[in-house]
């Protein structure tokens, strides 16, 4: 059975291992987020963000199981804890107006801005230096993107501010869950954000809910079990990987939105796209090969 020790182990983080997670993760989030677009047709967004939060404490908690029970849970930095869940919880909100009042592609092109501002703060805030590689995969990842994608101009003034206000607190978020993980679990992290996120939308159900049907209570609960599950692997990775690695690694959810709307929509991509693509594949590669090992915090996990 895995256990939560307090002595130094150096040999416990793995920087490439972190790269791995992260893509996994992103990748299943950009499924996830397939299922999330279907809901909002038919809920509000406060009700998504509940139900997938909510549900997903159910992944984490069996998690916790082979980690120790409770102990894996266990918080040191509650008020870290708690502005990490209401930081998340913006996100969510903001982002997901926004794809209500712009076209899809626009709120895409926005939010990577994510990477940029990641970079910019990962030095003040956490004293991570950006190596010049890391520079430039992030240049490649986003010239790739900006190839694939052709924003149209369209959407309000007020979808447009929305996106960029998510995007911010999409980049401070990841910073915060980095900086956690130098004291507090993966399991704590991922759990506490969840459960505070769903806590803070909680008391605004009643204003506009909708009920589900059979089918949608069982689409619900699916997205929030995996949910679940990708929320580990993306607050895993941030243990093993310094965050200025892995921010260009957020290009690659074009990727999989290429592939989920080529299988489930029969969108076909151009040869512009397949080009931009092949870029951030290989803005990927240079991240996996490139990272060092990074020094392990005072608190460690033994998990993978």
């Amino acid at each position: 059975m895995s256990t939560i020790q307090s002595a130094p182990a150096r040999d416990e983080r793995d920087a490439r291992r972190g790269v791995v997670m992260m893509l996994i993760g992103l990748a299943l989030f950009s499924i996830l987020n397939g299922v999330v677009k279907a809901l909002a047709e038919t809920f509000a967004v406060n009700q998504i963000i509940f139900f997938r939060n909510s549900v997903a404490l159910v992944t984490l908690l069996l998690m916790a199981r082979g980690l120790g029970g409770f102990a894996a849970l266990k918080v040191h930095n509650r008020a870290g804890m708690a502005l990490q869940a209401l930081q998340f919880t913006a996100v969510l909100l903001f982002i997901f107006v926004a794809y209500r009042h712009m076209p899809l592609a626009d709120a895409t092109a926005i939010s990577f801005l994510q990477p940029v501002l990641v970079l910019l703060l990962s030095a003040p805030l956490l004293g991570e230096k950006v190596t010049r590689l890391g520079w430039i995969a992030l240049l490649l990842g986003l010239g790739g993107v900006l190839l694939m994608i052709k924003p149209t101009g369209g959407g309000s003034l007020f979808g447009l501010t929305m996106s960029v206000i998510g995007t911010v607190f999409s980049a401070l978020s990841l910073i915060q869950q980095r900086s956690l993980s130098r004291n507090e679990t993966s399991l704590a992290i991922a759990f506490w954000t969840l459960a505070g996120s769903a806590l803070l939308v909680l008391p605004s159900l009643p204003f506009n809910w909708v009920q589900p049907t059979p089918a949608q209570w069982a689409l619900l609960i699916s997205n929030g079990l995996a949910s679940g599950a990708c929320q580990y692997l993306t607050t895993r990775a941030l243990f093993h990987t310094p965050v200025a690695t892995i921010a260009p690694l957020s290009y690659t959810k074009m990727l999989w939105a290429l592939i989920v709307g080529f299988v489930w929509f029969g969108d076909v991509p151009t040869l512009l796209v397949l080009g931009g693509s092949a870029i951030v594949i290989a803005a990927s590669a240079l991240v996996y090969l490139a990272p060092k090992p990074v020094p392990a915090p005072v608190r460690l996990e033994q998990a993978p």
